[in-house]
């Protein structure tokens, strides 16, 4: 920490000259300093799944910590959550020009965090095995770890096959590291279908899985987002999907404007409405669906009625039922 020249580096609120002294409270400070450090590395540092120049800096310093044990025990799944998020981050923007200047040194930083991070996997109790399993998962995502993930994927296989925990989530690992997880698409388990469909989308099987799963309230450990996205990546058309689209429609909360109900209006709707082409009747239903459900109507909701807006309908719930009437 002594040799970064945080006064030159930036996170989302300014110059990072406030970071040291959250880092020093990682190691030396009491409850409430470690919960201010941990809460400025998530908000400030990696504001919002978005990093800075101060990104790289900070996340060396957490890792050191780790490394060297001098972080709380009770600050240690916080930070090994931060650096999982650092690694999504670096993964998600990738092919973004407005981060290419900081990528490499941010995904350097997260990289050489991961032989430091495995430790506590392979010594971690049950409980927090899956945690940490997650976490390394992503980081492994990234492209300077693509020799690290066939044996991270043998270790997490081996709990698979002795039945420790649940299994829904460890398909979901191996997955992201690319194992051929098609020999349960059949499994008694419908999240181990799913979570198998969802790695496999390329295949026939998986996409029956996925489309037949859509209308249903996912099973535990699943997101009905995941569901919403994969139905709608495999679907030829908005119409193939229309009545389990408008059951997500009638369950979903304001909430799924972006990942839930609103994806699928923007499915439905990739050519927006205009007076002179009529509603199909799969656009209908989908439309009376929304009307039924109060909670994606809050007139001060500029989200929810962003998406309306965008697929060229009314934001006013009464203009709706007259339309899809």
């Amino acid at each position: 920490m002594m040799t970064v020249d945080w006064w030159g580096l930036r996170h989302a609120y300014g110059r990072a000259t406030d970071a040291p002294g959250h880092l020093r409270a990682l190691e030396f400070g009491d409850a409430a300093a470690r919960e201010e450090a941990l809460d400025h590395l998530q908000v400030a540092v990696l504001h919002q799944g978005f990093f800075e120049t101060a990104t790289a800096p900070a996340v060396r310093a957490v890792t050191a910590l780790l490394a060297e044990g001098r972080t709380h025990p009770d600050a240690v799944t916080s930070l090994v959550e931060f650096l999982g998020d650092a690694a999504l981050s670096v993964t998600n923007l990738a092919e973004s020009p407005h981060f290419a200047e900081e990528l490499p040194d941010v995904a350097d930083a997260v990289a050489a965090a991961y032989p430091v991070v495995l430790p506590l996997l392979e010594t971690s109790i049950p409980d927090y095995a899956l945690f940490y399993a997650e976490n390394l998962v992503v980081i492994a995502q990234m492209a300077p770890l693509v020799d690290r993930r066939e044996a991270l994927a043998a270790l997490i296989q081996g709990w698979l096959q002795r039945g420790s925990g649940p299994r829904s989530p460890r398909v979901c690992c191996l997955g992201r590291l690319g194992v051929d997880v098609r020999g349960l698409l059949s499994d008694p388990d419908p999240a181990v279908r799913l979570r198998a469909a969802l790695a496999h989308e390329d295949d026939p099987r998986s996409q029956q899985l996925i489309l037949a799963a859509l209308g249903d309230p996912p099973p535990p450990s699943l997101h009905q987002f995941e569901l919403v996205a994969a139905a709608i990546r495999v679907a030829p058309t908005f119409d193939t999907i229309a009545t389990a689209a408008c059951e997500v429609a009638r369950r979903d909360n304001w909430t799924g404007f972006e990942k839930g109900w609103g994806a699928l209006v923007r499915f439905a709707f990739a050519e927006p409405y205009g007076q002179r082409r009529p509603l199909t009747d799969s656009q209908r239903a989908l439309l009376r669906a929304l009307v039924a459900n109060h909670q994606v109507w809050d007139p001060k909701n500029g989200s929810c009625g962003l998406v309306f807006t965008q697929a060229g309908l009314p934001r006013s719930r009464v203009a709706c039922r007259q339309l899809a009437s």
